[in-house]
């Protein structure tokens, strides 16, 4: 009966929307995220996404950000983002370095076994339509406890590609 239902659940496990438009129950406020999971060969030690928000301050005016997620086995540790320039991306040989807010006050134990913070980089709508626009991107993640390395994939292209075009369209 238990492999059964595991089963049915599995089987109706769907792909979340590109883009998803979350809306403050108070304000009101608009933002658009889209989760981007930074694949990596073999067995992962940790788990990188590099989500894309775009936070509406008007009608015609938005703030886009790269939301740095880091998680981890608790015996590997956090990375622990400092404030600073600490994502760097590099998109068919050119480099966009970011400045973000560190993770500080974005670190927390993950169930009992993990742990996982994240960090925003303000970014400009010019240089995501860039980023979508290149054929190869890789991202490197810095931390006091070390440096994490990424590849874009096709499924990273085309969460981006998505979510510019999303910002295009509004």
């Amino acid at each position: 009966m238990l492999i059964a239902a595991l089963a049915l659940v599995a089987g109706c496990e769907t792909k979340p929307p590109a883009t998803a438009t979350p809306y403050d129950p108070i304000t009101g406020a608009r933002t658009d995220v889209s989760e981007n999971l930074l694949q990596t060969e073999g067995t992962p030690r940790e788990v990188v996404y590099l989500n894309m928000f775009r936070e509406y301050r008007s009608r015609r005016q938005s703030d886009y950000y790269f939301e740095a997620f880091y998680m981890a086995p608790a015996d590997a540790g956090y990375l622990e983002i400092p404030p600073g320039q600490t994502l760097t991306i590099t998109a068919d040989g050119d480099t966009l370095k970011l400045n973000g807010n560190g993770s500080l006050n974005r670190r927390r134990e993950y169930k009992k076994d993990f742990v996982r913070e994240t960090a925003l980089y303000e970014v400009t709508k010019e240089d995501l339509q860039k980023l979508a626009n290149a054929k190869k991107i890789k991202v490197q993640l810095r931390g006091n406890n070390g440096l994490v390395e990424r590849e874009f994939a096709q499924e990273n292209f085309d969460n981006l590609k998505a979510f510019v075009a999303s910002a295009a369209a509004k």
